[in-house]
Protein backbone atom coordinates (compact mmCIF):
# COMPACT_ATOMS: atom_id res chain seq x y z
CA UNK A 1 0.00 0.00 0.00
CA UNK A 2 1.35 3.83 -0.82
CA UNK A 3 1.26 6.32 0.83
CA UNK A 4 -1.74 7.34 -0.54
CA UNK A 5 -3.68 4.86 -0.33
CA UNK A 6 -2.94 4.78 3.29
CA UNK A 7 -4.34 8.49 3.94
CA UNK A 8 -6.81 7.81 2.46
CA UNK A 9 -8.19 4.39 3.91
CA UNK A 10 -7.60 6.32 7.04
CA UNK A 11 -9.99 9.14 6.57
CA UNK A 12 -12.66 6.18 5.07
CA UNK A 13 -12.28 4.59 8.25
CA UNK A 14 -12.30 7.67 10.30
CA UNK A 15 -15.19 9.60 8.70
CA UNK A 16 -17.61 9.30 11.37
CA UNK A 17 -15.19 10.68 14.25
CA UNK A 18 -13.96 13.26 12.40
CA UNK A 19 -17.17 14.42 11.31
CA UNK A 20 -18.82 14.34 14.89
CA UNK A 21 -15.63 17.10 15.72
CA UNK A 22 -18.33 19.74 14.15
CA UNK A 23 -21.33 18.43 16.33
CA UNK A 24 -22.66 20.61 18.73
CA UNK A 25 -23.77 17.98 20.92
CA UNK A 26 -21.53 15.93 22.72
CA UNK A 27 -20.40 14.41 26.17
CA UNK A 28 -18.29 16.70 28.34
CA UNK A 29 -15.18 14.55 27.31
CA UNK A 30 -15.36 14.67 23.88
CA UNK A 31 -16.34 18.55 23.96
CA UNK A 32 -12.54 18.99 25.91
CA UNK A 33 -10.93 17.08 23.60
CA UNK A 34 -11.97 18.58 20.23
CA UNK A 35 -12.22 21.94 21.55
CA UNK A 36 -8.39 21.53 23.43
CA UNK A 37 -7.08 19.39 20.81
CA UNK A 38 -9.06 19.81 17.47
CA UNK A 39 -10.27 23.20 17.93
CA UNK A 40 -8.57 24.58 14.86
CA UNK A 41 -10.70 22.27 13.01
CA UNK A 42 -14.11 24.85 13.87
CA UNK A 43 -11.53 28.24 13.75
CA UNK A 44 -10.85 26.93 9.96
CA UNK A 45 -14.05 27.29 8.97
CA UNK A 46 -15.08 30.52 10.86
CA UNK A 47 -11.94 31.97 9.38
CA UNK A 48 -12.66 30.78 5.42
CA UNK A 49 -16.50 32.22 5.83
CA UNK A 50 -15.27 34.89 7.08
CA UNK A 51 -12.52 35.79 4.13
CA UNK A 52 -14.76 34.94 1.78
CA UNK A 53 -17.87 36.81 2.27
CA UNK A 54 -20.25 37.87 0.57
CA UNK A 55 -20.96 34.31 -0.67
CA UNK A 56 -23.90 35.38 -2.17
CA UNK A 57 -23.86 34.08 -5.72
CA UNK A 58 -20.47 32.51 -5.77
CA UNK A 59 -19.08 29.05 -6.90
CA UNK A 60 -16.53 27.58 -4.58
CA UNK A 61 -13.99 24.33 -5.15
CA UNK A 62 -13.34 23.17 -1.94
CA UNK A 63 -10.21 20.67 -2.18
CA UNK A 64 -9.63 17.71 0.67
CA UNK A 65 -13.41 18.47 1.61
CA UNK A 66 -13.74 15.82 3.68
CA UNK A 67 -17.10 15.51 5.70
CA UNK A 68 -18.55 18.17 3.57
CA UNK A 69 -18.90 20.80 6.65
CA UNK A 70 -17.12 23.82 4.51
CA UNK A 71 -19.18 23.40 1.41
CA UNK A 72 -22.79 23.31 3.86
CA UNK A 73 -21.65 26.55 4.94
CA UNK A 74 -20.41 28.36 1.72
CA UNK A 75 -23.97 26.96 0.09
CA UNK A 76 -25.82 28.33 2.91
CA UNK A 77 -24.31 31.32 3.01
CA UNK A 78 -25.64 31.83 -0.63
CA UNK A 79 -22.85 30.19 -2.77
CA UNK A 80 -24.58 29.51 -5.88
CA UNK A 81 -22.35 25.91 -6.86
CA UNK A 82 -19.93 24.12 -4.67
CA UNK A 83 -17.99 21.83 -5.87
CA UNK A 84 -16.48 19.53 -3.12
CA UNK A 85 -13.71 16.65 -3.67
CA UNK A 86 -12.32 14.09 -1.40
CA UNK A 87 -10.61 10.58 -2.47
CA UNK A 88 -11.81 8.91 1.21
CA UNK A 89 -15.29 7.64 0.00
CA UNK A 90 -16.37 7.28 3.48
CA UNK A 91 -16.13 11.47 4.00
CA UNK A 92 -18.06 11.98 0.93
CA UNK A 93 -20.89 9.83 1.54
CA UNK A 94 -21.15 11.48 4.76
CA UNK A 95 -20.74 15.10 3.21
CA UNK A 96 -23.63 13.91 0.57
CA UNK A 97 -26.24 12.72 3.64
CA UNK A 98 -25.48 15.82 4.87
CA UNK A 99 -26.35 18.31 1.92
CA UNK A 100 -29.19 16.11 0.90
CA UNK A 101 -30.48 16.72 4.76
CA UNK A 102 -29.98 20.28 4.31
CA UNK A 103 -31.77 20.95 0.89
CA UNK A 104 -28.51 21.39 -1.04
CA UNK A 105 -28.56 18.75 -3.46
CA UNK A 106 -28.97 20.70 -6.27
CA UNK A 107 -26.15 23.35 -5.21
CA UNK A 108 -23.27 20.96 -3.73
CA UNK A 109 -21.80 18.89 -5.86
CA UNK A 110 -18.61 16.08 -4.68
CA UNK A 111 -16.78 13.85 -6.16
CA UNK A 112 -14.66 11.08 -4.58
CA UNK A 113 -11.86 10.54 -5.85
CA UNK A 114 -8.01 12.85 -5.94
CA UNK A 115 -7.41 16.79 -7.01
CA UNK A 116 -7.12 17.51 -9.92
CA UNK A 117 -6.82 14.29 -11.89
CA UNK A 118 -10.50 12.45 -10.70
CA UNK A 119 -12.09 16.32 -10.88
CA UNK A 120 -13.42 15.86 -14.12
CA UNK A 121 -15.04 18.83 -16.40
CA UNK A 122 -15.85 21.74 -14.70
CA UNK A 123 -17.00 25.50 -15.58
CA UNK A 124 -14.50 27.83 -14.68
CA UNK A 125 -13.41 29.62 -12.82
CA UNK A 126 -14.71 29.23 -9.59
CA UNK A 127 -14.95 32.49 -7.43
CA UNK A 128 -12.65 31.22 -4.85
CA UNK A 129 -10.77 27.35 -3.92
CA UNK A 130 -9.78 26.51 -0.33
CA UNK A 131 -7.98 23.62 0.85
CA UNK A 132 -8.29 23.01 4.98
CA UNK A 133 -6.83 20.16 6.51
CA UNK A 134 -5.73 18.74 3.30
CA UNK A 135 -2.27 19.64 2.96
CA UNK A 136 -0.96 17.96 6.13
CA UNK A 137 -0.99 14.73 3.86
CA UNK A 138 0.37 15.90 0.36
CA UNK A 139 4.22 15.10 -0.10
CA UNK A 140 4.38 17.53 -2.89
CA UNK A 141 1.70 20.71 -2.45
CA UNK A 142 2.92 22.42 -5.26
CA UNK A 143 1.25 21.43 -8.74
CA UNK A 144 -1.93 20.91 -6.21
CA UNK A 145 -1.87 24.99 -5.46
CA UNK A 146 -0.68 25.67 -8.86
CA UNK A 147 -3.94 23.70 -10.85
CA UNK A 148 -6.27 25.74 -7.93
CA UNK A 149 -4.60 28.43 -8.74
CA UNK A 150 -4.88 27.72 -12.51
CA UNK A 151 -9.51 27.55 -11.65
CA UNK A 152 -9.77 30.38 -9.29
CA UNK A 153 -10.19 33.87 -10.26
CA UNK A 154 -10.59 35.06 -6.96
CA UNK A 155 -9.08 33.92 -3.85
CA UNK A 156 -7.45 30.84 -2.79
CA UNK A 157 -7.56 29.37 1.38
CA UNK A 158 -5.21 26.81 2.70
CA UNK A 159 -3.91 25.93 5.58
CA UNK A 160 -0.97 24.10 6.39
CA UNK A 161 0.42 22.43 9.70
CA UNK A 162 2.46 23.71 11.78
CA UNK A 163 6.09 21.44 12.47
CA UNK A 164 7.13 23.79 15.48
CA UNK A 165 4.22 23.35 17.97
CA UNK A 166 3.65 22.02 21.11
CA UNK A 167 0.94 19.10 20.27
CA UNK A 168 3.45 17.91 17.54
CA UNK A 169 5.45 15.41 18.96
CA UNK A 170 2.36 13.96 19.78
CA UNK A 171 0.37 14.07 16.57
CA UNK A 172 3.35 12.53 14.69
CA UNK A 173 3.62 9.81 17.27
CA UNK A 174 -0.30 8.86 16.77
CA UNK A 175 0.21 8.85 13.31
CA UNK A 176 3.39 7.13 13.03
CA UNK A 177 1.42 4.17 15.12
CA UNK A 178 -1.35 4.28 12.46
CA UNK A 179 1.39 4.06 9.42
CA UNK A 180 -0.04 7.39 8.18
CA UNK A 181 1.93 9.75 6.34
CA UNK A 182 1.67 13.58 7.81
CA UNK A 183 3.45 16.27 6.78
CA UNK A 184 4.44 19.60 9.08
CA UNK A 185 5.48 22.82 7.98
CA UNK A 186 8.16 25.79 8.83
CA UNK A 187 6.97 29.30 7.85
CA UNK A 188 9.30 29.57 5.47
CA UNK A 189 8.60 26.55 3.80
CA UNK A 190 5.15 27.92 3.24
CA UNK A 191 6.35 30.84 2.00
CA UNK A 192 8.57 28.66 -1.05
CA UNK A 193 5.50 26.55 -1.36
CA UNK A 194 3.74 29.52 -2.62
CA UNK A 195 6.27 31.01 -4.76
CA UNK A 196 7.04 27.64 -6.49
CA UNK A 197 3.39 27.71 -7.08
CA UNK A 198 2.72 31.27 -8.15
CA UNK A 199 1.07 32.62 -5.66
CA UNK A 200 2.74 35.99 -4.11
CA UNK A 201 -0.65 38.46 -2.90
CA UNK A 202 -1.57 36.59 0.26
CA UNK A 203 -2.29 37.29 3.84
CA UNK A 204 -0.28 35.00 6.33
CA UNK A 205 -2.14 33.77 9.21
CA UNK A 206 -0.99 32.21 12.18
CA UNK A 207 -4.06 30.31 12.89
CA UNK A 208 -3.70 28.11 16.40
CA UNK A 209 -1.40 24.78 15.36
CA UNK A 210 -2.34 26.02 11.44
CA UNK A 211 -0.57 28.22 9.10
CA UNK A 212 -3.72 29.84 6.93
CA UNK A 213 -2.88 31.42 3.87
CA UNK A 214 -5.64 33.58 2.12
CA UNK A 215 -4.25 34.55 -1.13
CA UNK A 216 -5.46 36.77 -4.18
CA UNK A 217 -5.32 35.33 -7.10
Amino acid sequence: MNEVEEVRDHFHDDAERFDAIYEKKKGPFAAFVDNYWRGVVQKRLEENVRHLEPLAGKRILDVGCGSGRFCLAFADRGAVKVVGIDFAEGMIDIARKLAAAAGHADTIEYVCGAFPEDLGPVDVPFDAATGNGFFDYVEDPVPIIAKMRELTSGRLIMSFPKAVEWRVPLRRFRFWLKGTPLFLYREAQVRDILAQAGVTDFEFIHLDRDYLVVANV
